[in-house]
Parts: structure tokens; C-alpha cells; sequence
């Protein structure tokens, strides 16, 4: 029992980490034409490679999923708990921006109009929503496309696990990561044939799905010890680096391995797993969900709001914005989540 507290303790800690590396990709260097302070920090490879901190959070759902699967019964109790855990928040955090918006006027984005609130509601992205309405679909945060890719794969692995099991559901995913990165290698060196170009829009989340199938190996291996599972997760976590063909670099390459390491140490390395479950990272883990919806458009817009007004060094700038999005998650995460987890539990109870 203490040893899956421990683990859940560190995976905790190791989301937390994985929203600090996002923050310090939205904070400092992708919102260049927002900031005060411009593209001062483009060149601090921290920063510019921090949007790797979703893949991390990637590894983590495949861990954590095929954990959930093998306490749950089937795949419609499975998909029901996923949109409980996933939907208050989604729909607390969505209509916080949206109201709050005129406030945020200095947001990147811009101001939301009602109709930005479905996509994330609906967990389906704009462009899918798009192509089946024939109506444009203004986007409410840019981060959440990665729940948009996490809810394809609760779907597509779910139904594959309690139709062919785990080992098999495992391979199908793979199979069909292989196949999205293959198409975006043909694209890139101009080898695809035009009659498969129309499929674009469709395949590309799929580039994501060797990450969640690294985080599950690396779950079994961590539960049986069996060593061909170790195996297949570095072969598998290999061929998960080329997710991005058209961006992949050396630095980026060399920033991945660190934080598989990492991940990986985490879970192994009692000293590791101490560091990731101190009270500043399990913290930062616990809102992490509730941060990561809110914290990109809310944060800049706080940091041309305080540059106005206050004579704050351009490092520590971000840093405070950020602050001041964590006291809003954690009231989600903390009180208004939870009621409504509870009710929504109570209500899909009785529902078959």
C-alpha cells in the first residue's frame, strides 16, 4: 500500500514538473509579440524547449491510464470515470476564461465569443468541429489541444484493451502511432502520394501516441519487473522521438532523453522519487490540470497589466503572473471540482 501511495505521490510531483516547463514555454518564449519584454529570452534553451513538458505529461497518462484500466471493469465504466475526472474542471476553467476574458483584454488570443466555450466542452477539437458543422470554431485556450489528443487515445486504447487486451491494445496504438509518423515523414520529403494528402487533418494527433505507449511499458515493467517490457519501452520511447519529424533537432532530441530519465528515474531511483514528491512539486502536480487550462492567455495578460504599472525585472515578470493564476487552480482543484465529481459519480451510477 505505501508503495502505491509512493507512486502516485511521484507522479504528483513529476506533473508538477511537467506544468513548470510548460509555463516557462508560454511564459517567456512563445508569446514573443505579447511581452513586454519581446523575445529577450528566444535563446534560453529552458525556455524554448519547455513545450516538452507535454510529452512528459504524455508518458504520465500512459502510465496512469493502463493502471486505471486494470481496476476497471469495462469500457464504458472506464470512459465514464476519464470524463469525470476530466470534465468539471474543463467546464469550471472554460467558463472562467470566457468570463473573465474582458478583464484579460491583453490576451493573445483575443476575446472569446460563446461559441469558443464547445470544443473544450465537447473535448473535440476545433478543426474536427469545423470540418463537421461547416462553421468556424474560435479557439478559448491553445493548450488544450493536448486533451483533445488525450481523450483520442482514452477512446481508441480503451476499446482496444477490453476487446483484445493489453498486449494487443498496446501493439494497435503503436501501429497506428507508425503509421501517423510515417505520413508525416512522406509529407515532409515530399513522398506522398496527393490521393493521401486530403488525410492530413485527420492523422496528425495520432504523432502523440508513442508517448502514452512508452508510459504504459514503463508501467508494466515498473509492476512485473519483466524485463521485455523494459526493452520494448526503450525501442518504443526511441520511435516516439520522431513524433515531430519536421521540428526534431539535436538540442530538442537531447532535452526529451533528460526528461525520459527523469521520468524514468522517478520511478526508480529512491533518491529521485524523494526529490519529485517534495511538497513544492506534489503541489504544483495537484493543480496542475486546473493551471494548464488557465494559466497561458490569464498569465500574459497579467504581465502587460503589472509592466504597466510596476517596474518589475523582465525575468521575475512571468514568474509573478504565473503566481497569481495558481491561487484560481487551486480553488478549482480543491473545492469546486470535487462537489461536482461527486454528483456527477452519483448521477452515471445508475446510468448503463
Amino acid at each position: 500500500m505505501s508503495d502505491q501511495k509512493n507512486r502516485i505521490l511521484v507522479l504528483d510531483g513529476l506533473r508538477g514538473l511537467a506544468i513548470l516547463l510548460v509555463f516557462l514555454f508560454h511564459g517567456y518564449y512563445i508569446w514573443s509579440k505579447n511581452y513586454p519584454f519581446g523575445d529577450s529570452f528566444k535563446d534560453n534553451i529552458l525556455v524554448k524547449y519547455g513545450d516538452l513538458g507535454v510529452q512528459l505529461f504524455f508518458l504520465i497518462s500512459g502510465f496512469v491510464i493502463l493502471m486505471s484500466m486494470e481496476k476497471t471493469s469495462g469500457f464504458i465504466q472506464f470512459i465514464k470515470n476519464r470524463w469525470v475526472r476530466l470534465f468539471p474542471s474543463m467546464l469550471i476553467c472554460s467558463l472562467i476564461i470566457y468570463s473573465t476574458a474582458v478583464f484579460f483584454y491583453e490576451r493573445p488570443l483575443g476575446i472569446p465569443g460563446l461559441k469558443s466555450l464547445i470544443p473544450g466542452i465537447l473535448f473535440v477539437d476545433e478543426g474536427l468541429l469545423e470540418r463537421i458543422f461547416k462553421t468556424d470554431f474560435p479557439v478559448l485556450e491553445s493548450s488544450f489541444w493536448s486533451l483533445y489528443i488525450e481523450v483520442k487515445f482514452y477512446l481508441i486504447f480503451g476499446a482496444l484493451y477490453y476487446l483484445f487486451k493489453r498486449n494487443l491494445a498496446l501493439l494497435g496504438i503503436f501501429i497506428i502511432y507508425l503509421v501517423a509518423v510515417s505520413f508525416q515523414i512522406l509529407e515532409f520529403h515530399h513522398l506522398l502520394p496527393m490521393g493521401l494528402l486530403k488525410f492530413k487533418a485527420y492523422i496528425g494527433n495520432f504523432v502523440y501516441f508513442g508517448w502514452f505507449v512508452s508510459g504504459a511499458l514503463i508501467y508494466i515493467y515498473y509492476k512485473e519487473r519483466d524485463r521485455r517490457y523494459l526493452y520494448a519501452f526503450v525501442i518504443a520511447t526511441i520511435c516516439a522521438m520522431f513524433y515531430m519529424y519536421k521540428l526534431q533537432d539535436m538540442i530538442r532530441n537531447l532535452y526529451l532523453i533528460i526528461l525520459i530519465l527523469i521520468f524514468v528515474g522517478a520511478l526508480f531511483w529512491k533518491r529521485m522519487e524523494r526529490f519529485f514528491s517534495m511538497r513544492l512539486f506534489t503541489f504544483v502536480g495537484f493543480v496542475s490540470y486546473p493551471i494548464y487550462l488557465l494559466h497561458e492567455n490569464m498569465m500574459i495578460s497579467w504581465m502587460v497589466k503589472i509592466d504597466k504599472h510596476i517596474q518589475v525585472p523582465y525575468w521575475l515578470l512571468p514568474i509573478i503572473s504565473f503566481s497569481l493564476v495558481i491561487p484560481v487552480a487551486y480553488i478549482v482543484a480543491e473545492y469546486l471540482e470535487p462537489p461536482i465529481q461527486k454528483k456527477l459519480k452519483s448521477i452515471l451510477k445508475n446510468v448503463k
